[in-house]
């Protein structure tokens, strides 16, 4: 992969990755707040939030080859400091990746059978799982910022 396609994947990578917290955490408070009615628009928008969290870690394993042979080192030569919270930021993207898969199954366990006994509790576990996928998401996209700001390669 040469560093230009590198750059451009990077950059939709972040996009997408934003536009992805954005959407869980706009998911997280809709949930929370009970108002959850399965309506046409609410699907599309976890449709929406899935697909770009999905998207955004695919990205992010296409990049991670070329981050370890190129970028990792000259990040923790610049800082440690920027160096550790850039790996801590590829945690909380796993993290959120995971979230929002439990959030996922839970969501379509859940509209399987309505009527099921278990239904609260699936409903809970998607509200808790999109809520820390949200969280997890918006640090990792927060930390991202916070090393691509102080470092320009």
């Amino acid at each position: 992969m040469t560093n230009e396609l590198a750059r451009r994947i990077a950059l939709g990578h972040g996009i997408a990755a934003w536009f992805a917290a954005v959407l869980l955490a706009t998911l997280a408070v809709v949930l929370v707040r009970r108002k959850l009615r399965l309506t046409r628009a609410y699907i599309t928008l976890v449709v929406l939030a899935m697909g770009l969290t999905f998207a955004t870690g695919v990205t992010g394993a296409l990049l991670d080859l070329p981050y370890r042979s190129h970028l990792r080192q000259r990040i923790f030569l610049a800082s440690h400091f920027l160096g550790w919270l850039f790996e801590r930021k590829l945690h909380f993207a796993f993290g959120a990746l995971m979230f929002a898969a439990i959030a996922l199954v839970t969501l379509l366990a859940g509209r399987t059978n309505p009527n099921d006994v278990a239904q609260p509790r699936l409903s809970a576990v998607t509200s808790v799982a999109f809520v820390a996928s949200a969280f997890f998401a918006l640090a990792a996209c927060v930390l991202s910022s916070v090393v691509a700001f102080r470092l320009r390669f």
